[in-house]
């Protein structure tokens, strides 16, 4: 039966209601990605049909919520709304320890301790596309990935401007396929809590989609 056009909400000043295609959920939470379904007044920057990621939190769930503009991140069509979900939030942590904490180049010896969010893997992955050889142990090493330093990945924050940089270095990095090695592994909503029965025991990221 066609869903009534009134359960359905309008978006109000600076809304978008978004259609949640995927969920990627991790240690760091829950990340969503979706379709805008529709604008409110004064969010221009989004149009129905764009691609959409946000941070899902006590206030914004279910699976068409209205969400402030300023709390979205748009990522293009070549990105998968999948990928998007399953990647952003591990990938912004990889991202701020290879930036900041521990940069590596081309030729690089690299060894990464592991983290129990599992964005060790994340850090791996793309130090390696960067050149960096991983080694197996800290003493063959002429840089070193500390818990510490994914701690302070995990603290940093940024205005909506420099979140939207360092996402869209994420998704550079999607598209170029750093992360394909990654193991997702994929539940449909009746299964949500395998899902966090998997991430609780150590895995991630688990991608949850609402419509398999």
């Amino acid at each position: 039966m066609p869903r009534s056009r009134s359960l359905v909400p309008r978006p109000a000043k600076g809304q978008v209601r978004v259609r949640v295609q995927a969920l990627g959920m991790s240690a760091l939470g829950v990340q969503a990605a979706g379709l805008v379904e529709a604008v409110g007044p004064e969010a221009g920057g989004f149009a129905p049909g764009d691609r959409v990621s946000y941070r899902v939190t006590s206030g914004n769930g279910g699976l068409n919520p209205l969400l402030p503009e300023r709390d979205l991140i748009g990522f293009p069509k070549d990105v998968a709304l999948e990928k998007a979900a399953a990647f952003l939030p591990l990938g912004l942590v990889a991202r701020a320890v290879l930036r900041f904490q521990r940069p590596v180049g081309r030729g690089n010896t690299l060894f990464v301790h592991e983290d129990p969010s599992g964005a060790d893997d994340f850090v791996r992955a793309w130090a390696s596309d960067l050149g960096a050889i991983l080694v197996d142990g800290p003493a063959a090493a002429d840089v070193v990935v500390t818990p510490a330093d994914f701690e302070a990945a995990r603290r940093w924050r940024g205005g909506h401007g420099v979140g939207q940089q360092a996402a869209v270095d994420v998704f550079q990095a999607v598209r170029r396929g750093v992360f394909d090695d990654l193991t997702v592994t994929s539940y449909g909503i009746a299964d949500a809590d395998k899902a966090r029965d998997d991430v609780a025991s150590g895995a991630g990221p688990v991608l949850l989609l609402p419509a398999a």
